[in-house]
């Protein structure tokens, strides 16, 4: 079957019905809503040379989609140069989807389009080549449909790490969720509630425009340098970022004698509620923060009717003790042959 490929270096122009559509068939993930794509392109939350949207057509009909970045600073937890041994160093860095703060990067497409999917993997082969980059690829790839196109298309494929999720299916109740916990979990959970209530400490849970944005920015920015990545939400770009997302944003806030004590900042996807960036101020009292903030996440989601709530990747033994699922992530990469 053939396909048109089309090639464009802003989302702007990308036909925005058509790419409402797919993007609809594909689930409406978060990660490619379109305000978050625009506001990648334009506050990148990394070094970022240029933007690359390949799309595949038949007609009017947007078969396929794939986005990608040249990127200057790819792999800020250096989870791909330990797995493959390949480092997309500055200054050219490499042609990679989706940016690192995406664990769900996915090829969009209709039923039936893997065709369209390989010819848009061979079509950023070929920018790559031409603009003679050491490589390209995708990474945090979930999807065991999207590796074989990826290996159909001359990838390599490669284990990166894992992030992981809680499923909620099953569960009427916040309390049903906290029986199903590990042993000590269960027990470190209801000891922190127990602490929380005690204190007359508060959550809430806004829009992104009503939220505490600043403050939750902070925390997360705070929290990330302390981990040893300072740069990942970067001073001055990130709330911008943030607010350009509009509605996909909410924020979790848990608050304490008037201050933000922690916070989550959620994006908002069908069936899903995504827990991606937080921060916590460990220093107001006994109970732990980023405990109580994972639970206000959970108790909106259940009471939201949602059946999941992803918590990113890192920390796996604290997110075990929550609960949390793992799934395994990869890239898939073409690298440019020496000459």
């Amino acid at each position: 079957m053939n396909y048109r490929l089309v090639h464009d270096e802003h989302f702007a122009a990308v036909p925005a019905e058509a790419y409402l559509r797919l993007w609809a068939e594909n689930g409406s993930p978060a990660f490619y809503h379109p305000g978050f794509l625009a506001a990648a392109e334009q506050f990148p939350l990394l070094p970022i040379v240029g933007a690359h949207y390949l799309s595949a057509w038949q007609g009017d009909r947007l078969c396929a989609f794939l986005v990608a970045w040249q990127q200057v600073q790819p792999d800020p937890f250096g989870t791909l140069a330990q797995s493959t041994g390949i480092v997309f160093a500055p200054p050219e860095g490499g042609l990679l989807g989706h940016i690192a703060h995406c664990y769900d990067t996915r090829i969009l497409l209709l039923p039936g389009a893997h065709a369209a999917a390989v010819a848009l993997l061979e079509q950023l082969a070929a920018i790559a080549r031409a603009a003679r980059l050491p490589g390209c690829g995708l990474l945090n790839l979930p999807d065991d449909a999207a590796l074989n196109v990826a290996r159909a298309a001359g990838y390599k494929t490669s284990f990166m790490h894992h992030r992981f999720a809680i499923d909620l299916r099953g569960f009427s109740a916040f309390d049903d969720y906290v029986a199903r916990l590990p042993r000590d979990g269960r027990h470190e959970m209801r000891r922190q509630l127990r602490r929380f209530a005690a204190s007359a400490g508060t959550i809430r849970v806004l829009p992104g425009k009503e939220a505490d944005l600043s403050g939750a920015v902070a925390l997360a920015q705070r929290t990330s340098a302390k981990n040893g990545t300072p740069d990942y939400y970067p001073r001055g770009v990130f709330e911008k970022f943030l607010t350009a997302c509009g509605e996909l944003i909410s924020v979790v806030q848990v608050e304490y004698q008037g201050k933000l004590v922690s916070a989550i900042i959620c994006l908002n996807e069908p069936g899903c509620l995504h827990l991606w960036a937080g921060g916590a101020d460990y220093s107001h009292s006994a109970w732990s923060p980023y405990s109580i903030m994972v639970a206000a996440g959970v108790q909106h989601a259940l009471r939201q009717g949602l059946s999941r709530v992803e918590v990113g990747r890192t920390n796996p033994r604290i997110k075990a003790r929550l609960g949390c699922q793992p799934l395994s992530l990869y890239s898939a990469l073409w690298q440019q042959e020496e000459a």
